[in-house]
């Protein structure tokens, strides 16, 4: 989670030059692994690298596997070869949430893997869908409306012990109401079940929300930016709604497995940067209301340990903890 002090500085590309994959030329393609299906967030960003890495000679590919709520994907590339050949793209509750979730997390971040930037991040987006009446026009008519229909106040997300299933839990805490959470294995099919009428509402990033309101089948209710976004200029931020506590943003970052030759690392980071300068990089980021937001590899390392600490207390306060 990227909170307003880091944001400071954070989106310039801090190092140059299209070349971190040349010397890996000689061999087949690098596997782009993503924890998420295709059309999902994290599946655009990742099919974005493959695209700008394959430009220098050598093939990149993403390797979608789905499942577990993204930790299938980090689990293949922590197995994987240091050398190069398999990278690893993801949201930031994988290696900052997590760890405080799952008693038999089979990864430990910043030991089997290593940061290598951000990539891009994004505000979160709380929708609503056709079950909920159409007056519900802002967060506190939906708090209201909740209170009212606590059997029908439930919420989808891409899964369990999500940044996306904590931020609704800190709404529900802070407005005083029930709002029961409802883990898919993604976030377009908590969005599907959503407008369907199968759930009242979704926390996902607000990319994958506005196609469903620009079709007129979802409501966007708050977003978590500190700002109103300009993709979604006409949607308060939840500080407006009056729940400063859930403003944040969500980061997309690259990691490769750890022991990685450093020569590696730093290549693939200067490559990553400059092509996330470009302007066709930031126009496809924009059609999922992202923005580019790149880091020197140690400057990532902090971010993530700077999140893991923030996180902490509030998965603790929620009491959720998994043995899957």
């Amino acid at each position: 989670m990227i909170t307003r002090r880091h944001m400071a500085g954070g989106l310039a590309g801090l190092l140059t030059g299209i070349q971190g994959t040349a010397a890996r030329a000689q061999r087949a393609a690098v596997r782009v692994c993503v924890g998420f299906p295709p059309g999902s967030a994290a599946d655009v960003v990742a099919r974005l690298v493959a695209t700008k890495l394959s430009q220098s000679g050598v093939p990149h590919v993403v390797d979608n596997r789905a499942g577990a709520g993204g930790r299938l994907a980090v689990d293949n590339v922590r197995q994987s070869p240091a050398d190069g050949s398999v990278m690893l793209v993801t949201p930031d509750a994988m290696m900052t949430i997590y760890p405080h979730v799952y008693r038999k997390l089979t990864y430990r971040p910043l030991i089997d893997l290593q940061p290598v930037t951000a990539l891009s991040m994004v505000p979160l987006g709380f929708a609503v869908g056709p079950s909920v009446p159409a007056e519900v026009r802002t967060l506190s008519d939906f708090v209201r409306w909740a209170k009212a229909n606590p059997t029908r106040a439930t919420y989808g997300t891409s899964g369990a012990g999500s940044t996306l299933h904590f931020t609704g839990w800190l709404l529900s805490q802070a407005a005083g109401f029930e709002l029961t959470h409802v883990p898919y294995r993604g976030s377009i099919l908590a969005l599907q079940d959503m407008v369907a009428g199968q759930i009242a509402a979704s926390v996902n990033v607000l990319g994958e929300q506005l196609p469903f309101a620009q079709a007129g089948k979802a409501r966007i209710l708050a977003v978590s930016s500190p700002a109103r976004s300009r993709f979604a200029p006409d949607v308060p931020t939840f500080r407006e709604a009056g729940f400063p506590m859930l403003e944040s943003m969500t980061w997309f970052g690259l990691f490769l497995p750890a022991k990685t030759p450093e020569s590696i690392v730093a290549a693939t980071n200067t490559a990553i940067a400059e092509a996330f300068k470009a302007p066709d990089t930031r126009e496809t980021l924009a059609k999922m209301a992202m923005e580019s937001f790149t880091l020197p590899s140690d400057r990532f390392a902090t971010l993530i340990k700077t999140d893991l600490e923030r996180w902490a207390p509030v998965v603790q306060q929620t009491g959720y903890t998994s043995d899957d």
